[in-house]
Parts: C-alpha cells; sequence; structure tokens
C-alpha cells in the first residue's frame, strides 16, 4: 500500500458525533491528551476483543513497521503502556509482548538519487531491513522480507523498474533479479535476522519490475524465489495481490500455468476499497482449496481519528470520509477491524497463515497542531524530517525517478491516523489486539451510547419489504465498540405501507441493552417504495447488462459504488469519456411517463454531461433531465418523479419509446449510474 485516492464503501449511518476528534486536545503542539490518543498508563486498557477460538497452531499475527526507522532517525519517540520510552529493542519487545508473532519489512532495490538522498517512504533499503530485522530477532519476532523490485512504491497503480534493471532484457532482469535477492537475504541471514516469510513483489496485480505480461511476470516470481530457497531453504515464499474482488482463480491460474515455485497466495484488505469480508474469506477459502497453497492477509489497517497530525492530509480524512462506515473511527473501531479480518481469514480453515497490519507505527515525527503556538516551526521541522530522514511517504527527491506521483505529492505520512501508537508515540489499546484475539478481553462498565439507525431501504411496489427488512441493528458502547442487536418489526405498521411513498418503520429491540434499565429501545427506519418499473433491469441488481444496450465498453454494469443494492452502471475511461445505454418500450396503455435516475462520480471536466433522455419514437416528443456531478458518494438525481420542473411524457397504448443515458466529458472521468426508472405516472 501507499497514498492513495479512496473509493467507495457503503455508509449505514451519519454519526458525525460518534467521530473522535483532537478539536480542544491542549492548545499547543504537545503531544494530544484525548482519551482516546493518550497513553495507557495509570488507566484500564478499554477496548474489547472476542476470542477467536479458531486460529490455526501457526497462525500469526503481525505488522509491516518498515517506517519505524526513518521515525528514529528524525527524532519521533514511542512509548510503552506505562508511558516508559523505547529504544529499538524496547520497541520491538513491546510488538512481542502485545502478541505480535512477525514483522514485516518492505526493501526497495535503490531508494536514493544521485547524490543519495533517500526518496523518503522510510528509504527501506535492505540495510534498513537489516537493522530493525536484529532487534526484531533479538525480541523473539519472525521477521518477513517484503521486496519491491522497485526503487520505490510498487502497487497497482504503478511497478516501476529500477534504475539499474532500466535498460536489460527480460533474461536479463530476471538474472538481476536473482542475484539483487539472494544478496540481499545474505545480508540478513549473515546479521542473524530471522527471516520466515519472503514476498516476492507487492501488490502486484498489474505488473512486477517493469514487466505486465504474466509470462514475464511468472518468470521473475521464479527467479526470486530461486534465490529464497538457497539462502533460507525454510523460508516461506509469498506471492502478493491487492484485492480480492479482482479475479483471483484467474491469477492462481497464471502461477499453476507456468509453475511458479510459490507458498502462501497472500492479499492486501482495506475495506475502504476491498468489499466485504464475507467475499473475502469465500475468495481465499477457493484459492486455498485449488492450489493448495496457505493464504493471508498481508495489509490491512483502520483509522482511530480522522484527524491529521503530522500537517500532511491523510488518505481517511474528514474529507474523504464524512459518513460513518461499518466500524467507528476510534482505538476500538482499530481493534474492530482487525479481529474481523483476522476473524475472516481464519475462517478459511487451516489453510489460513496470518494477518498483518500495516504501518502501526508510521507516526508524527512531531505532533503538528494547527493552531497551537509554534505550529509553522513544528510543520517546518517535520518537513526537514521528511526530506533528510526520509520519514514521510515521499521526499521531494524521489521526482527524478517518480516524477508523475512521488514528484508531485511528496510530503508526510499519509496514515498517521492509522497507527496503533497515537500522534505522541504512546501505544494505543488497539495494539494489544493481537494478544487479546487469542485470550478474548471484554472491558467492563459499558453502556450504549447511541443506536446507529440503519440505512434506508428502497424497493418496486409490489415486492415483499421483509426482503429488504434489516433483522439486525448496530449500536454503539460508551467505549466506541459497536454491537449488534437483534430486531422486532412493527407487523401492523408495514401493513399499513400500501402504496408508492416515503415512509417510516419502527422496529424493537429484544436483546438485552448494556446499561440499559429494561425499558425496550425502539429504533426507526425510513422506508421508500418505488414506483413499478418499466425498464428491464434499471436497479443494475441482475449484475449483467441485461436490458441494456451500452455503446462502448469503458461502461458496464459492475459492483463499483452502487447506490442501492449490489450491481451499479460504473464508467470510467482514460481517454474521453463517451458513451449511451439505453432500451426500447414499447407503452401499453395511455397515460403519462415519469423518470428518475441518480448518478456520482467525478474528473469529467467542465461541461460534462450526464443526462437521461425519454422519447416517444411515435410522436417525436422528448423529455430530458441531467445532473452535474459532484465527486464520489455525492449523488445527484434527476427525472420528472422527483423535478416537477421536468415535465411528464404523454404517450398512446401502443407508442414506441426510447430511454437513453448520455455520458460525455473529459479523459479520465468516472461515475456511476444507479436507481434508473420509468414509470406510469
Amino acid at each position: 500500500m501507499k497514498k492513495k485516492t479512496l473509493s467507495a464503501f457503503l455508509s449505514v449511518a451519519l454519526i458525525i458525533s460518534s467521530v473522535l476528534s483532537l478539536s480542544g486536545c491542549g492548545n499547543d503542539n504537545t503531544t494530544p491528551v484525548c482519551a482516546d490518543m493518550m497513553s495507557t498508563a495509570d488507566r484500564e486498557i478499554s477496548v474489547s476483543v472476542a476470542k477467536i477460538d479458531n486460529l490455526p497452531s501457526d497462525f500469526l499475527m503481525g505488522a509491516d513497521v518498515s517506517s519505524y526507522l526513518s521515525i528514529d532517525k528524525s527524532g519521533g519517540k514511542y512509548y510503552d503502556y506505562d508511558g516508559k520510552e523505547l529504544d529499538m529493542d524496547g520497541f520491538f519487545t513491546l510488538l512481542k509482548t502485545s502478541g505480535l508473532d512477525i514483522v514485516r519489512f518492505r526493501v526497495w532495490n535503490d531508494p536514493y538519487d544521485e547524490k543519495g538522498r533517500g526518496y523518503g517512504g522510510g528509504n527501506c533499503d535492505t540495510d534498513a531491513a537489516v537493522t530493525m530485522g536484529t532487534s526484531a530477532t533479538k525480541a523473539g519476532l519472525q521477521v518477513m522480507i517484503d521486496f519491491h523490485y522497485s526503487d520505490f512504491w510498487a502497487d497497482p497503480n504503478k511497478q516501476m523498474t529500477p534504475k539499474a534493471w532500466q535498460a536489460m532484457s527480460d533474461s536479463e532482469k530476471e538474472t538481476a533479479l536473482e542475484s539483487y535477492t539472494k544478496e540481499s537475504l545474505l545480508k540478513l541471514k549473515d546479521a542473524g535476522v530471522n527471516v520466515t516469510l519472503v514476498s516476492i513483489g507487492n501488490e502486484t496485480d498489474n505488473g512486477m519490475s517493469g514487466e505486465t505480461g504474466w509470462a514475464e511476470k511468472c518468470a521473475l516470481y521464479n527467479a526470486g524465489s530461486r534465490a529464497v530457497r538457497e539462502v533460507f531453504p525454510n523460508a516461506l515464499v509469498a506471492i502478493h495481490y491487492s484485492n480480492p474482488e479482482h479475479d483471483y482463480v484467474t491469477y492462481a491460474q497464471h502461477l499453476a500455468d507456468y509453475k511458479v515455485d510459490y507458498d502462501i497466495f497472500g492479499t492486501s484488505y482495506y475495506p475502504y476499497w476491498h468489499g466485504s469480508l464475507e467475499n473475502l474469506t469465500d475468495v481465499m477459502k477457493e484459492i486455498a482449496d485449488i492450489t493448495g497453497k496457505r493464504v493471508m492477509v498481508l495489509e490491512t489497517s483502520w483509522a482511530y481519528t480522522l484527524e491529521d497530525g503530522d500537517g500532511n492530509g491523510n488518505t481517511v480524512s474528514h474529507e474523504a470520509n464524512s459518513d460513518d462506515p461499518y466500524y467507528s473511527f476510534s482505538v476500538q473501531g482499530q481493534a474492530d477491524e482487525i479481529s474481523s479480518v483476522t476473524q475472516a481469514i481464519a475462517d478459511v480453515g487451516d489453510s489460513a497463515l496470518g494477518c498483518l497490519y500495516w504501518e502501526p507505527a508510521w507516526i508524527p515525527v512531531k505532533y503538528y497542531n494547527p493552531t497551537g503556538r509554534d505550529a509553522e516551526k513544528i510543520l517546518e521541522s517535520n518537513k526537514k524530517a521528511w526530506e533528510k530522514y526520509g520519514s514521510g511517504w515521499a521526499s521531494s527527491y524521489a521526482s527524478a525517478y517518480d516524477s508523475e506521483d512521488a514528484g508531485v505529492y511528496y510530503g508526510g505520512s499519509a496514515v498517521d491516523n492509522q497507527a496503533l501508537f497515537d500522534f505522541g508515540g504512546h501505544a494505543l489499546d488497539s495494539l494489544n489486539t493481537f494478544r487479546y484475539m487469542r485470550e478474548g478481553h471484554e472491558a467492563t462498565g459499558l453502556t450504549l451510547s447511541q443506536i446507529i439507525l440503519p440505512a434506508p431501504i428502497s424497493f418496486e411496489y409490489g415486492e415483499d419489504i421483509h426482503d429488504y427488512l434489516p433483522m439486525t441493528v448496530r449500536g454503539e458502547l460508551d467505549n466506541k465498540q459497536r454491537i449488534t442487536f437483534n430486531v422486532e418489526w412493527d407487523e401492523e405498521e408495514l401493513a399499513s405501507f400500501t402504496g408508492v411513498g416515503e415512509y417510516t418503520a419502527h422496529c424493537t429491540i429484544i436483546d438485552e441493552i448494556p446499561g440499559g434499565d429494561g425499558t425496550p429501545r425502539k429504533v426507526m427506519l425510513k422506508v421508500n417504495i418505488l414506483p413499478e418499473n418499466l425498464l428491464v433491469n434499471g436497479d443494475m441488481e441482475s449484475g449483467d447488462a441485461t436490458g441494456w444496450t451500452i455503446s462502448d465498453p469503458m461502461a458496464g454494469i459492475t459492483t463499483d459504488d452502487p447506490y442501492r443494492g449490489s450491481y451499479s452502471l460504473h464508467f470510467w475511461s482514460e481517454g474521453q469519456v463517451s458513451f449511451t445505454a439505453s432500451q426500447n418500450i414499447t407503452a401499453d396503455k395511455d397515460g403519462e411517463l415519469v423518470f428518475s435516475m441518480k448518478a456520482q462520480g467525478g474528473d469529467m471536466g467542465d461541461g460534462h454531461v450526464v443526462k437521461a433522455v425519454v422519447t416517444n419514437e411515435t410522436t417525436g416528443v422528448s423529455v430530458e433531465g441531467s445532473v452535474t456531478l459532484a465527486g464520489w458518494q455525492k449523488w445527484q438525481e434527476t427525472g420528472s418523479i422527483s423535478d416537477a420542473g421536468i415535465a411528464a411524457l404523454s404517450v398512446s397504448a401502443g407508442d414506441k419509446v426510447t430511454f437513453e443515458i448520455v455520458v460525455s466529458g473529459s479523459a479520465g472521468g468516472w461515475g456511476t449510474i444507479d436507481d434508473v426508472f420509468l414509470s406510469y405516472k
């Protein structure tokens, strides 16, 4: 992972009050002292974590702490649960006593410019891995080496060739990769580092070291694997991909076809981007079953706050995440996410080998409070450290190698709010999650602070409301732990919803409520009964293009960013965006037709077009409505159902009617269209 653009996940409520805020956390730039962000010294551990009973005996819990050394060199400080400052050995010992079995270090070939200035992101070369790996081994931790086979970040968006390999042929690059891997591992072995896992590449879905073809990529996999087998015969070899929503079965088949020698099929899993936990389990179980390999989650993380601590914006932030997600943005939310993802991979069965958290120690060098005294001085100090020691995600020096990304967006950490240490370096309660998953831990004296209202439901007139009603609701306790309650619905009330329109339904929680006095708690749900749709698959829920004629493959029915349900009409184009999606119907009676359409998206440029046009081909009369896209998940609606200013279309029985979605915009534009309706008024 690196700094990423956020993609969709389904919001369940708008409870901004549940988001931990740093506002008022002191009036200067000293260590933050908010309740969820302070040292746990002199206070009880506050997170609740359920024991995971089905962990395989050799299951590994761990974390990628590649940034640690650069933060340490920059002057950043770390503290244990009692507020004691930690040196490097103490830091890794803390990880061990908190339940971690293994730590991962990324390794770049040559993350320096011609003057020896580091590209940042930890300046993670082999020597850095040796330094940290030696200390980790001393603490009793296993070590995983994550070779990117690039001079800087390698991920699904880019897999750049190392500078020294750029003029090489495929066979020369294969030889160079094997030699480089062997030399690096020998350095680690000679230093006594306990290397037990090695990843040949990082999130290599779309390539590795500049190679994008499967034949070339698999040859490189095998070159790296040969080096591992020679230097560390007992170490396991991992291949790492980024998203379980991708076609992993096809990936695995390519690995088999090219006879790649590996032991672990690994994936990243970030709830913001990578679908449901159920899908994670199902996909990884299928991979384990068909390949016979072990499977792991090699990266996951969650934010404990939406605030920024170093003066450089974060991937997860108020701007990108104003909607409240499944887990709270809190220390307890981190514990919930870690344990849920671990449970999901453990549910694969004995083939599950582990789950690793990504960058729990990437804290600010110094805590930056924009309203505190000396704020500008602190920010300037951080910027100097990012440049000198590489403790930000990229330095300006990286522009020589990666001019389009790092050269433009260099700066500090983009994930300091996802660390398991607070902005001042104190270990958060969530770091203990790794230990508690084996033992279980329940915080005491908790009470229910609020109920999270379920997301509104919508369905067409004539469908059974019970097919859409949630049978559970979620509540948040005062430590921000989220729990599920079973509910019963008021059937008499439901029976009164007899026509198209908006209603409010009520259910009663039937489970015991923590801290409750026995009084029944009712929860409301917004219900929208939609008109019967004359369009086939207007909600896209068939999962394919049934009913639609789509003019260009830049648009299609996918699981990306649906407004409602699981599917939507999603579009993106590297070039100019231009397509239509249409249906033809025949009016079966005299009347007036009304329509509606929802859309979201961005990067379409000024003057872009996203509109629905309804034409009576028999009379030649058309009506239309358009939207201006406003960004991700900012849904816009058009149509005569919702807008009285758009006329209905008169039809007579037998008239031929065309419904057409028309979209055009700038290169790189993207978006989603969903819930398209055409009905009689």
